[in-house]
Formats: C-alpha cells, structure tokens, sequence
C-alpha cells in the first residue's frame, strides 16, 4: 500500500548530519510516509550511515554524481505518495510538522504546496517568518521564494499531471523558480508555526556560490515581474533592490536613498497593496541587516524570505 506522504531527501556526502536528519523524519506525528533518500554519488559515510538505518519506510536510491536538480526529479518520479514533502539532509523537522501541513491540505483543496516557519541554527540563530496567505505568497514571489523549501508539502499529483519539474538551466533557485511556476496552478500559503529548524553553516549552497545564487534569483525575479506586467527592470536595479551592497550607516543611507523607492514602487506596480506591503518590509528588513551585520556575514536568508 502506498504511503500517504513521501518525504524526498536528497544528499550529497551528507554524513555529517544526516542521521539526526533523518531521525527527525522517520519520529514524526505523522506515521503514514517514506523516506525516500537520493544519494547524489556520496563518497563519505553517507552510503554506510543509510544501510544502517533499520526502519522499513526509508528507501534509497544510489544516483552516479549529477546535482541537485537531477538528484530532485529523481525523487519526483520515483515518490509513491499523494503528497511530497522535502527535506534537507542536515535540517531537522519538527515532530509535528508533517500532520500538520497534511491537516491543512485536507482542509483546503485549493492549495498546491503549503510551507512553515523556520528557525536557524547552528551559524545562525533566529525564527524567520514567511507570507501566510496566497495573495501574500504571490506578492512575496515577485521577489523571491515564499517558501523555504525544506518546510515545503506539495500535491504530487498536481507535479506529474502538469509534468511540473525543476529545470536545470536555474540550479541554485531552482526551488523559487518551482513555486513560481506553482503559483499559476493554485495557491500557496505558509502555516504559523515552526516546522522546520535549519542549519546555517559554511558549506551550504548559499554560501559557497552565494553569487551564481543571486544572479539566478534575479533572473526569475524578474521574469515574475514580467509576467505582471512590470518589463524591463534592470538586472543591476534588480539586484540591488534585494542585495544591498556593503554594510554600517553610510551603506544603509546609501540603500534607503537609491533602491528602496524603486522597490516599493516595483512592488506597487506589480502587486498592488500586497506588493507594497511586501516591499516595505523588505526595505525594513534590508536596512536592519546593512546594520547590524559586517560585509560577508550574511546567510542568504535575507536575500529569501520574510524574517
């Protein structure tokens, strides 16, 4: 019989933190899943820690080395739940998350994916809240992701009947570029509490290619907005309204002068109320971290989410 939820977790020489990961899982409320782990061609203890792993629900699939997007539809096409959730092989879940964000989309058969709450840890400390609602969800979107994706759980059907996917050509957001394409196909939300605690270190994607993951979340920024009816906004402006540029009094001035008007009025023109709402705690939240953060401090979540 098929489980209800398959819970998909790629990994690539995740050793680590694998385990506590996925312990986290495999300890959920929420009983009726599988643990469906992608090992992108690990040459750590990754392989050695899963066989060790006695609990039936975890099923593992052994990939050669081909990155995170193909290690993510593997998974896709090899789920055998209703729903999918994802996971981050060094994340940890809360016990209760998974029952849930499956109460909330038996309860609303409009929604396609619904996400959490997150809390860091590890480098990194603080709650960061997401957009609740779907119309702030598809204002968020015009900016960035508006849900973290280890939090996220999604109706697999509506993946395979539109041949829904992650698209290689915008690894490093490839999960923005997801949710954006979701978002045509019904609504997103994010439920009011903490599901998901994630690890902030020196070795995430965020980090080590912190550059390349900007240039492709620009990118589908600016398709989105776009496809609202705002063209043509520069890369450089776009960049530059999420990414301020150096950090203390004079970058934070320097921000609130040249970018944080165009930002508001982006989001004004391309969401109307929810994007000026948006926008403005973006600005709020951009100018609280030029101050109180030094150059190079960041995690990548400001660039993300609501905090």
């Amino acid at each position: 019989m098929s489980p209800r939820v398959t819970v998909l977790m790629p990994v690539h020489n995740g050793a680590a933190h694998l385990l506590p990961a996925i312990r986290s899982v495999l300890g959920q409320t929420f009983a009726d899943l599988e643990l469906l782990v992608v090992d992108d061609g690990s040459t750590d203890r990754t392989t050695e820690i899963l066989a060790s792993v006695p609990d039936p629900r975890l099923r593992v699939l052994h990939l050669s080395r081909s990155g995170i997007v193909a290690a993510l539809n593997t998974g896709l096409d090899a789920a055998r739940g209703r729903l999918l959730a994802r996971m981050d092989a060094d994340d940890l879940a809360d016990p209760g998350r998974l029952a849930r964000q499956v109460a909330f989309l038996d309860r609303h058969p409009g929604m396609v994916a619904c996400g959490t709450d997150y809390e860091l840890f590890g480098a990194g400390a603080g709650r960061v809240r997401m957009p609740r609602t779907p119309t702030q969800c598809r204002a968020r979107l015009l900016f960035g992701t508006c849900i973290a994706h280890s939090s996220a759980l999604l109706r697999l059907a509506v993946l395979h009947d539109t041949r829904t996917r992650y698209r290689t050509e915008y690894t490093y957001a490839e999960d923005y570029k997801l949710f954006s394409e979701l978002s045509r196909l019904g609504d997103l939300a994010n439920l009011p509490f903490v599901g998901l605690r994630y690890r902030v270190d020196g070795a995430q994607t965020s980090t080590t290619a912190a550059t390349r993951q900007r240039r492709v979340a620009t990118r589908i920024m600016r398709e989105n907005l776009a496809a609202a009816g705002v063209a043509g906004v520069p890369e450089q402006i776009a960049a530059g309204m999420i990414w301020p540029a150096g950090h203390g009094p004079a970058a934070a001035v320097r921000y609130a002068w040249r970018y944080a008007p165009k930002l508001i009025g982006t989001g004004a023109r391309a969401g109307g109320l929810a994007g000026v709402g948006t926008a403005t705690r973006l600005v709020r939240e951009r100018l609280n971290t030029v101050l109180r953060q030094p150059a190079g401090a960041g995690t990548g979540h400001e660039a993300c989410h609501d905090e």
